[in-house]
């Protein structure tokens, strides 16, 4: 992981994907800590971090300061020998990109955790945009602060009617556990009324570079 900056964040690009079978875990991980190097060169760029999954997946995220400056990416540095040879060690069938647009303003990433909860979903009733971030500032406030693990939270748009809870956690197991009690709170239940459970996909992440 590489913090450039202490700027406040309104974009993330959360990037999953599997490494090809004859890479290992650690050849993969050097790669990418000599590519985040090169972020430097790129305004508006705050965080980089490495995730991973029970299933054996990883996920480069992003943090920065606009969506402007993590497509930027790109043009800067896509074509170094750092970030070829990263590329060259994904399975590039297994890629799945996301952009999000982080809607609480002024939003500043804290200096250390360990865990990425990223909750998809889509809305029953698209319209009721604001309705969301209401009921999503009520969870925080009366279930989220309550637990020191909490260390960030906030609601992003992916598209059209398309969006995620990204809870960010001190460690896994207890970033899991507090989510599996939205079930018995009142302010939690208000924001799963709201969702198309059909649309629903939750993801666990730690971190591991």
């Amino acid at each position: 992981m590489i913090r450039i900056s202490n700027a406040s964040v309104g974009a993330m690009e959360f990037t999953s994907f599997k490494k090809k079978e004859y890479v290992s875990d650690d050849e993969l991980l050097f790669a990418v800590l000599r590519f985040e190097r090169q972020l430097i060169q790129v305004e508006g760029i705050v965080y980089h971090t490495l995730v991973r999954n029970y299933d054996n997946e990883y996920a480069n995220v992003l943090f920065a300061t606009s969506m402007e400056a993590i497509k930027s990416l790109t043009e800067i540095i896509g074509n170094t020998i750092e970030t070829q040879e990263f590329f060259n060690m994904v399975e590039m069938s297994s890629v799945q990109v996301e952009y999000h647009q982080i809607t609480k303003p002024d939003f500043i990433l804290p200096e250390h955790f360990g865990c990425i909860e990223n909750g998809k979903f889509s809305l029953k009733d698209a319209t009721q945009h604001s309705t969301l971030l209401l009921a999503s500032d009520a969870v925080e406030d009366q279930y989220l602060n309550l637990y020191d693990n909490t260390k960030g939270h906030f609601i992003t748009t992916r598209g059209e009617n398309l969006y995620s809870e990204i809870v960010i956690g001190q460690t896994l197991g207890y970033t899991k556990e507090i989510c599996y009690g939205y079930f018995g709170n009142e302010a939690c239940l208000s924001l799963l009324s709201l969702i198309d459970e059909s649309s629903m996909h939750l993801g666990f992440w730690y971190v591991v570079a």
